[in-house]
């Protein structure tokens, strides 16, 4: 049996959530989920300028399919085409191109038998290389920045750092790579000409730069505000006060990776157990966590629907398809 972290992560959030996933093998047909679609978007570039490809050609193919939406879906979402170019360049002005990375892998597959006998199993973004070591990278998108709790007890990055360790290769520890996809705009003013008090939520140097006219330039409030946003460049291991960009590296040590090695084998046998009950009996009721997190689940339509005794399997027909939760960590081509 194959354990991934998005099994484990969604056998402990709601049974009945897994069983949609990982046992019906279902999934929505249209996501409306604008952060949603940002940040996939935004991953694609990534994966393109760390693979070495062409990134023009990945947006490209990003805007032939938004091209492709109806009217009302465009307007939903908002210019993306210009914003993740805008905010793309600005990623590579923040990090200055990842001059001290060496890219040894992208989208790298992870293999290991876990203790109890079980297939553990991931995909990872990136393995780099830089002046202290090999780290494992996770590109993470998100509408805020999250805190430091979440890394602390964060199963993804132990987890993976075992399986690399397992694999042979010795990764120091994990990278996230965060991700706000809101694009920087440029400065406002007003009509006399004078630096607006009320300027975008995001800013950065090379945008508000690009945007100025030379009078503009050599406005004293404008020369603070340039400094400014210029002082906001990534240096690692210093204060990061980005609002869209953050890094956040971190070695996990043998014990809190153990004891997580641990907590997945515990879950993965029930999980195992659940499975061969849900066999034996498909029928048998499946329990719901039923909490806030609701309001964000994909597959809260149908849950209802089946709760209330209303036409579930309409809903399943005409908003979810078949989908294999398993084809993220299987491409086609070996990694």
């Amino acid at each position: 049996m194959v354990i991934t972290n998005s099994v484990i992560k969604s056998f402990k959030g709601c049974q009945n959530k897994t069983r949609y996933k990982h046992v019906d093998l279902i999934a929505p047909k249209l996501t409306r989920s604008k952060p949603l679609k940002r940040g996939s978007w935004f991953h694609e570039l990534l994966e393109a300028r760390y693979k070495g490809e062409s990134v023009t050609d990945a947006h490209k193919r990003n805007v032939a399919q938004f091209n492709k939406l109806f009217d009302e879906e465009k307007e939903y979402l908002g210019d993306l085409p210009t914003e993740m170019a805008r905010l793309y360049k600005s990623y590579q002005w923040h990090y200055r191109g990842d001059e001290n990375w060496k890219v040894h892998e992208v989208e790298i597959k992870l293999e290991a038998e876990l203790p109890n006998g079980m297939q553990g199993q991931g995909k990872a973004d990136m393995l780099i290389e830089d002046e202290f070591g090999l780290w494992a990278v996770d590109h993470k998108t998100h509408l805020r920045l999250p805190g430091t709790d979440y890394r602390l007890l964060d199963f993804q990055s132990p987890f993976y750092i075992w399986m690399f360790r397992k694999c042979g290769i010795p990764v120091r520890g994990f990278i996230w790579n965060y991700i706000v996809p809101k694009a920087p705009e440029p400065l406002k003013f007003n009509l006399n000409g004078a630096l607006s008090k009320r300027q975008p939520s995001v800013l950065d140097y090379p945008t508000a730069l690009k945007g100025l006219t030379d009078e503009q330039k050599e406005q004293s409030d404008v020369a603070d505000v340039l400094a400014r946003l210029e002082s906001v460049r990534y240096v690692r291991d210093a204060p990061q006060t980005s609002p869209v960009f953050r890094r956040d590296l971190m070695e996990k040590d043998d014990v809190m990776i153990n004891n997580v090695i641990a907590d997945i084998c515990a879950t993965a046998d029930r999980y195992r157990e659940w499975r061969a009950d849900l066999e034996d009996d498909p029928k048998m009721n499946v329990e719901r966590n039923v909490g806030r997190g609701c309001d964000y689940c994909e597959y809260r339509t149908l849950c209802i629907a089946e709760l209330a005794g209303l036409d579930a399997e309409g809903v399943r027909r005409r908003e979810f398809t078949t989908s294999d939760p398993f084809a993220y960590y299987n491409p086609t081509e070996d990694v």
